[in-house]
């Protein structure tokens, strides 16, 4: 996966979510801090399988999260400061055997820049951390949403 693949048109995202920036998600110069992204990505997936009515409720939390963050990417295209408003667009671009990747496309929702964009793959895995096979319903689910914007494969 390629940063280069991650589209910049919005039109493209099937599901967005707003983030209003906290102050303790500034850094000493009063921009959003880079590691502050990983947090919006993770708040924009987890609204996304809420959203599909794919992430299990109740339950040892090891159970709550379909997958673990094998990879993230990130590219930073525009500051972002206290108090704004992202729109965290996401996608689901692929799912294959045993993996998934989200992309996302942080805008402001005032200006609206694009600030950053991003990726991350996931593995799904067993009670051994072993990778196993996509369950067909998650597929399904992803598939009925996403149409033709997903690729789904293994």
């Amino acid at each position: 996966m390629q940063l280069s693949d991650i589209t910049h048109d919005r039109n493209a995202y099937s599901f967005s979510t707003e983030i209003r920036v906290r102050l303790s998600e500034t850094d000493a110069v009063g921009i959003v801090y880079f590691g502050s992204f990983s947090v919006y990505m993770d708040v924009g997936r987890m609204d996304y399988l809420n959203h599909l009515g794919l992430q299990k409720q109740g339950g040892p939390v090891r159970d709550l999260i379909p997958g673990a963050v094998v990879a993230a990417h990130l590219n930073f295209h525009a500051p972002a400061h206290y108090n704004d408003i992202l729109v965290v667009n996401v996608r689901l671009a692929r799912v294959g055997a045993t993996s998934y990747t989200f992309h996302f496309l942080m805008v402001n929702k005032r200006t609206p820049k694009v600030v950053a964009s991003g990726a991350l793959t996931l593995a799904w895995l067993d009670d051994a951390f072993r990778p196993i096979r996509i369950p067909d319903a998650f597929r399904a689910g992803v598939q009925a949403f996403e149409g033709d914007r997903v690729v789904i494969s293994g």
